[in-house]
């Protein structure tokens, strides 16, 4: 049995594949393509309001087979911390600011809410530049190729303003004002924009207006920024080896890419044991149970003694006694025997309850015992596959797996007849009537959708009538009378001038355990009280279909 999973999933962790780029003159014309399908989506950006909350994260997994970087939402609680250090951080601010001040912000992309890409136009270059805030990888850096996002949910709220804000304007600073947050200015007709990325934990990333009005941030509601912590030059050195301009911000890149990368196949192949480890331990508990179920002869056996015992003493059972002591003979003499009892049925009824917990115990065991046989088959391919997805490969790590395939849902049995009469309210409607004590059960809860609207003559034996609706649609007023009069007259009603008729959700209606087909009880109830119409009932019977009947 080899279990193919599906292409996306949930998972406890956000994942996501290798971060491996592709030379930015190489293209296969996907860029072109999601280029198109963002100026679509943000074709509305102008009109988008202020007060927009932030976007939550979808944390999907999803293959896309391409040359090019592969996205998705990551967060890695087991990853140490690869941010950039101070030291750092202030380096490639200090090194990126005078070549990059005065460019426009010509493009802004989110692939996810902890990552923002701007594409900076110079005269006779475009500069991608990188603002990170994802958890052990917070990053200011300069990106050759774009990231292309594996989720096609459009652009979030925190997007279309970050683009509505940003777009057109020019950058005119990029200072790191604290150990782990850096702020990037920009200018336009008098007014300013800022970005500020915390790179602490959690990370966030935050729009800010003129005078640091609080506008979007990437996680949660906008707010104000943590105030600047004081720098000094104490704590680890530099690892950017004296890089300077652009290079140093690809310098960033190249020292974050390797640990990122060997962190995301790692997460990977976290995300494609853990749906089979947890389905393997679903099976394994419910085999426990089925396994109990299945040893319950012995438990079946004693109400069958009991059965025996009670139906020896009839005559000494009393009404409303819990338990009696009665004798039992066996092969090693006489013994003592305590039987249960229940309070409110009569000695007979006693017995024929013990037979009948007798009989059901021996089926249940039965059936259980077959199961424990597909169950073991279940366990063992599961236990197969999750040994195969532990020893995945690094490349096999591109194709992540998903859930296993779940047993499909029970169906209702489908009656071997139609256990009901059709007739048509006025405006066409379809009525259903029983026709007798187990056709009523058939109709009732083989038929009978839980949506469904179910009648009864109220506290009088009947026919079960439903009136197949669809889901969340209201039933007219003169549809329930129509149903209302057939309920009456295919009832020990019929014949009478007026009648109570008992109306609810089907999924509200259950069997009596123990009691004759048909016998239900139900919740929920509204009362219609009904004054019998002979045109409205002649003109009802008139409607019935002929066919299947």
């Amino acid at each position: 049995m080899t279990w193919r999973l599906s292409r996306h999933y949930h998972s406890f962790h956000s994942l996501g594949p290798s971060d491996a780029h592709t030379p930015e003159g190489r293209t296969d014309g996907r860029e072109e393509k999601e280029e198109d399908r963002e100026a679509k989506a943000g074709s509305a950006e102008g009109e988008a309001e202020d007060g927009q909350a932030p976007s939550v994260a979808v944390n999907l997994l999803r293959e896309k087979r391409t040359a090019r970087r592969i996205a998705g939402p990551f967060r890695f609680s087991r990853v140490p911390h690869e941010s950039l250090r101070p030291s750092e951080l202030r380096e490639v601010a200090r090194a990126l600011e005078p070549e990059l001040s005065g460019a426009v912000v010509q493009k802004v992309r989110a692939p996810w809410p902890e990552r923002l890409e701007l594409d900076l136009r110079q005269p006779g270059r475009t500069v991608r530049l990188l603002l990170s805030v994802e958890s052990g990888l917070g990053r200011l850096s300069v990106i050759d190729a774009r990231t292309l996002s594996s989720q096609d949910t459009g652009p979030s709220p925190w997007l279309l303003r970050a683009r509505k804000e940003l777009t057109g304007r020019r950058l005119s600073a990029i200072r790191s004002t604290g150990p782990a947050q850096v702020r990037l200015s920009f200018e336009k007709g008098g007014s300013s924009r800022s970005i500020v990325a915390d790179l602490g934990s959690p990370g966030v990333l935050l729009l800010l207006g003129d005078a640091d009005v609080p506008l979007a941030a990437s996680q949660g509601p906008a707010r104000p920024p943590s105030s600047p912590a004081s720098e000094t030059d104490e704590g680890p050195p530099s690892r950017l080896r004296e890089a300077r301009g652009l290079d140093a911000g690809r310098a960033v890149e190249a020292l974050v890419a390797a640990r990122e990368s060997v962190a995301r196949r790692a997460a990977l192949q976290r995300a494609r044991v853990q749906p089979l480890r947890t389905a393997l331990q679903r099976l394994r508990r419910t085999r426990a149970k089925v396994e109990a179920e299945a040893g319950r002869d012995a438990a079946a056996e004693e109400h069958r003694r009991w059965g025996e015992l009670l139906s020896r003493s009839l005559e000494r059972i009393e009404r409303g006694a819990k338990s009696m002591r009665l004798t039992e003979w066996t092969a090693d003499g006489p013994r003592e025997v305590e039987v249960p009892l229940e309070p409110s049925l009569t000695a007979r009824a006693q017995v024929e309850r013990h037979f009948h917990q007798y009989r059901r115990l021996l089926r249940g065991s039965a059936l259980a015992r077959e199961r424990l046989a597909s169950l073991d088959r279940d366990i063992a391919a599961a236990e197969r596959a999750l040994a195969e997805a532990e020893a995945s490969t690094a490349d096999e790590l591109t194709a992540p797996a998903g859930p296993p395939p779940r047993s499909p849902a029970r169906k209702r049995a489908t009656p071997a007849h139609r256990p009901y009469r059709v007739f048509h309210a006025g405006n066409g409607q379809p009525l259903w009537v029983g026709r007798a004590g187990e056709d009523n059960a058939a109709l009732t809860f083989q038929v009978a959708r839980p949506h469904h609207l179910w009648m009864h003559a109220r506290g009088i034996a009947g026919a079960h009538v439903v009136i197949p609706l669809t889901r969340g649609e209201a039933v007219k007023q003169e549809v329930l009378l129509d149903a209302a009069h057939l309920a009456l007259h295919f009832s020990k009603l019929a014949g009478e001038p007026r009648g109570e008729v008992a109306w609810t959700r089907a999924r509200l209606v259950k069997r009596v355990k123990g009691g004759a087909p048909g016998q239900v009880t139900y919740t929920g109830e509204k009362v219609l009280a009904v004054r019998v119409e002979r045109a409205r009932l002649e003109r009802l019977l008139r409607s019935r279909e002929e066919s299947g009947s």
